[in-house]
């Protein structure tokens, strides 16, 4: 069954999470397309790309949003009361809806991520620096992907402006800061394990 479940982290905030399985035939014909997500689907060329833009589409459909047709990437203001976020791996798309700034990443656990941790550690994370623990080096990444998306500005530096606090593998809840602008922005993560992924919200 795609719709895999629904995660509510806090208070009118929930998650919605779609597993990836069907063919690209069966996705495009169980709702109807828009003239603008035709085109947008038609300059997505692999097909794994034309999958997760469908499932994206068909997890804001279910929260009855409109769709912006927006990228993947930001934290999405519809109105003054609802915000959304989109991330996808190869086998899933989550969709994160809340009544506040809000950010959602899901990465599946590779070892490479080793070899980039110093690009994104900074010296105040010299504790996640010494691990060779996959799961804890992707549930950073994941938290600093999301608190990207949340705050959403082009200046922002994962390394440079975003620090995650120490947490342990088994919490479900953590805490981050934005550094930007000669202010600091604390964060709040909410964290999930399934199937060999890590997922991560962030919220105000």
């Amino acid at each position: 069954m795609p719709f895999l479940k629904e995660i509510i982290p806090k208070k009118n905030i929930r998650i919605l999470i779609w597993k990836i399985d069907e063919k690209l035939s069966e996705l495009k014909a169980s709702f109807l397309l828009t003239e603008d997500q035709k085109r947008e689907l038609d300059r997505r060329k692999p097909i794994s790309n034309k999958k997760q833009f469908l499932a994206s589409r068909k997890l804001i459909k279910m929260a009855q949003l409109n769709d912006l047709n927006n990228t993947f990437y930001e934290s999405l203001s519809l109105d003054k009361n609802i915000c959304y976020s989109i991330s996808h791996t190869a086998k899933y798309a989550v969709l994160a809806v809340g009544n506040q700034r809000i950010g959602v990443d899901i990465e599946f656990l590779h070892p490479k991520i080793l070899n980039i941790k110093s690009k994104f550690i900074n010296v105040k994370e010299n504790y996640f620096m010494k691990s060779d623990n996959i799961k804890l080096i992707t549930r950073l990444w994941t938290s600093k992907e999301a608190i990207f998306k949340c705050i959403y500005e082009n200046k922002l530096s994962l390394k440079k402006n975003i620090v995650v606090e120490k947490f342990d593998i088994h919490s479900t809840f953590g805490q981050g800061e934005v550094y930007l602008n000669d202010k600091i922005i604390p964060i709040n993560l909410h964290f999930s394990n399934f199937e060999n992924h890590q997922l991560t919200l962030s919220y105000l």
